[in-house]
C-alpha cells in the first residue's frame, strides 16, 4: 500500500472535519447571539421603562410643588389681605380718638397699640424671633400728634407682620415639597 491515498483520505477527512466543526461552531454562535441580542432587547425595555417612571415621578414631584407654591401665595395673600384690613381698620380707630391732634401717646392709644401687638394672630413665629414688646413707643422729646405717631407703630407692625406672613408661606411650601 502506498501510503499516499492514506495521507489524502485523512486530509480529506480533516478537511470534512474543520467543514463540519466551522458549521456546527456557527450554529452555536448564532445561538449565543440570539440569547446575547435578546438579552441586550431586554436591558433597553427595562432600561426605558425605568426612564419612563423616574420621569412621571419627576413630574409628579414637579405638580406637588407647583399645587404647594399655589396654596402657599394664596395663603401669603390671604395673611396680608387680612393683615391689611386689621391695620386699615387700627389707623381709622386711632385717628377717630379724641386725643388725635394732641402731643404724646394717650392711654387709649397705647392701649390700641398693645392689642395689636398682643393679638398675634399668625402661625408659628419664624425660629428664634421674639415677640414685640406691648409698650408705649412715644418720644415726649418730640412734638408728634398721637394719631401720626399711632399710625407709624401701626405701619411697623404691620410690615413685621407681613414679613412673618411671607417666611411662614416659604416655611409651608418647603414643608409640602420637602417634608421637612
Amino acid at each position: 500500500m502506498t501510503p499516499s491515498p492514506w495521507i489524502a483520505a485523512a486530509l480529506l477527512l480533516a478537511g470534512v472535519g474543520v467543514v463540519g466543526g466551522y458549521a456546527l461552531k456557527g450554529r452555536l454562535d448564532e445561538g449565543r447571539i440570539a440569547r446575547a441580542e435578546a438579552a441586550t432587547a431586554q436591558c433597553r425595555t427595562e432600561a426605558a421603562e425605568s426612564l419612563r417612571r423616574a420621569a412621571e415621578e419627576a413630574a409628579a414631584r414637579l405638580a406637588a410643588a407647583q399645587d404647594a407654591e399655589r396654596q402657599a401665595v394664596h395663603a401669603l395673600h390671604a395673611t396680608q389681605a387680612r393683615l391689611a384690613a386689621t391695620e386699615k381698620r387700627l389707623k381709622e380707630s386711632l385717628y377717630a380718638l379724641p386725643t388725635a391732634h394732641q402731643c404724646g401717646l394717650s392711654g387709649a392709644a397705647r392701649g390700641l397699640l398693645n392689642a395689636r401687638i398682643a393679638a398675634g394672630d399668625l402661625p408659628a413665629r419664624a425660629a428664634g424671633s421674639d415677640r414685640a414688646a406691648a409698650e408705649s413707643a412715644a418720644d415726649p422729646g418730640e412734638s408728634v400728634r398721637e394719631a401720626d405717631l399711632g399710625a407709624w407703630i401701626a405701619s411697623a407692625v404691620s410690615a413685621y407682620d407681613d414679613c412673618r406672613a411671607r417666611i411662614d408661606a416659604i416655611r409651608h411650601w418647603d414643608e409640602l415639597t420637602h417634608g421637612r
